[in-house]
């Protein structure tokens, strides 16, 4: 699921589980057990960073897929309010929810332009919770109309702002600012205000993500990877 090991000064995690790297409910434990001493630099092994959401959840209860949903929300909270930067090292492709957590992360690199970034979910009725709630205060209108309608690529999330930079990662080029003004330069700081407005569409998903037709839709979703195996 993930590794943990020193890298330098940081704790590097690799993402490395099934499901090309979902954010299962083992995921979430491991990653919200990640201590704030030290910084982190997340990344992947294999073609994906992360697949997002486990679709699995979505044909449990509901009361089931609310404290998913909640779960998630602690762990952005967490890199939200965690002294240390969080720095994200893409070298797959990115669907959903794994998009979503590029927001709240301090520093993201993109190994190469032409990877794939992709909120589909929307075409099983799964919804970017924290796009849609609080995506006008992280961009313009004309790109939030592109990430909602189409897959778009690694360059282009650079042009959007949901990657800082592209090519290889250089830590060591990475500002250090001493421990008593790290809090006030940091660009997340004030996501943390905003974000708790995604509380209500945490409900709204969870809803939609119930109805029949969701579930339908996942369920054929799963069927067809089935015929491919």
């Amino acid at each position: 699921m993930i590794r943990i090991e020193p890298f330098g000064k940081y704790d590097k995690v690799v993402l490395t589980g099934e499901k090309r790297n979902a954010i299962t409910r083992d995921v979430l434990e491991s990653l919200l057990k990640l201590g704030c001493e030290r910084e982190v630099i997340v990344t992947n092994e294999g073609p994906v960073f992360s697949a997002g959401l486990d679709l699995s959840v979505f044909l449990e209860s509901k009361e089931r897929v609310l404290e998913y949903l909640f779960t998630i929300h602690k762990l952005i909270k967490k890199f939200l309010d965690c002294d240390k930067r969080i720095i994200a090292y893409i070298k797959g492709d990115v669907y959903g929810l794994g998009v979503e957590l590029l927001y709240f992360f301090d520093y993201v690199v993109a190994a190469s332009e032409a990877l794939k970034f992709s909120l589909q979910g929307i075409n099983f009725g799964l919804f970017p919770p924290y796009t849609v709630s609080i995506g006008k205060y992280l961009f313009s209108y004309g790109h939030l109309r592109i990430m909602l309608s189409r897959d778009f690529t690694a360059g282009e999330a650079f042009r959007f702002g949901i990657v800082s930079e592209i090519g290889q990662l250089s830590p060591e080029r990475l500002f250090s600012p001493p421990e008593h003004i790290g809090a006030f330069v940091k660009a997340k700081r004030w996501i943390m205000e905003r974000v708790d407005e995604a509380v209500p569409y945490l409900y709204k998903l969870a809803e939609a993500a119930t109805s029949e037709e969701t579930r339908s839709r996942i369920k054929k979703f799963f069927a067809g990877n089935r015929g491919k195996s």
